[in-house]
């Protein structure tokens, strides 16, 4: 029996939403930088055996507005081959930073997502989030970074929560960057990155989700940053 239009797409953007990609935002990039990350990972879930993270793979960027002021965007592969356009945009906000220090933003983001295949559909879900990192004491090649993210979807799925909110942590190992002889100054980074949506609830979702209260997410993330790398 084929789904009806629509479900299948409402139950990928259920898992998307709580499988945002995983940079580090509590630090902007400043005005005229910019950063490529990839991420992959997902909730963990079990259904054909050990739990293991969900495949999602997202490729994105941001660039630097003002000094305070970035943009955000995201894609989703996993969704692509369910024939589901899933990306998202944000606009992060520096809140305070402290050179080498403390750095404290807050973002705004909107996931869109589009069936490709079942005819003309779309849903939109507005996302809210906190971030805050800064260097480990005498290591300042190793960032630690938290936060969380707060989700409310207009029509969840049944018998799933109206709110989807995400307490995150995550290390980030900073390379030593290189200078080319033109453009800026560049810098990779390889973060792990952790996060707990909805720990008190225990009721069943889309899939099924380990452990049984909430969805652990454990992501792997890369990006690369030019400019900006005295902030």
């Amino acid at each position: 029996m084929r789904p009806r239009p629509g479900a299948r797409m409402l139950a990928i953007a259920a898992l998307c939403c709580a499988s945002c990609a995983a940079p580090n935002l509590s630090r902007t990039v400043g005005r005229g930088n910019g950063e490529l990350h990839a991420s992959a990972g997902g909730p963990l879930f079990a259904v054909l055996g050990p739990a293991i993270p969900t495949p999602h793979v997202n490729v994105g960027g941001r660039y630097g507005l003002t000094d305070s002021l970035e943009v955000d965007a995201n894609m989703n592969l996993l969704a692509l081959a369910f024939q589901i356009w899933a990306m998202d945009v944000a606009a992060n906000l520096q809140l305070y930073r402290k050179p080498g220090g403390l750095a404290v933003a807050t973002s705004g983001r909107m996931y869109l997502f589009a069936d490709l295949d079942d005819g003309p559909s779309a849903r939109v879900y507005p996302e809210w989030g906190l971030h805050l990192g800064g260097p480990v004491p005498g290591v300042r090649w190793l960032q630690l970074y938290g936060g969380q993210t707060l989700v409310v979807p207009r029509s969840p799925p049944r018998g799933g929560s109206s709110v989807l909110l995400t307490p995150f942590l995550g290390v980030e190992a900073l390379l030593p960057f290189d200078r080319p002889r033109r453009g800026p100054p560049r810098q990779h980074g390889v973060a792990l990155h952790a996060s707990w949506t909805n720990p008190w609830d225990a009721r069943p979702n889309v899939v099924y989700y380990r452990p049984t209260h909430g969805a652990i997410g454990i992501y792997l993330g890369y990006r690369l940053r030019f400019g900006g790398l005295d902030r």
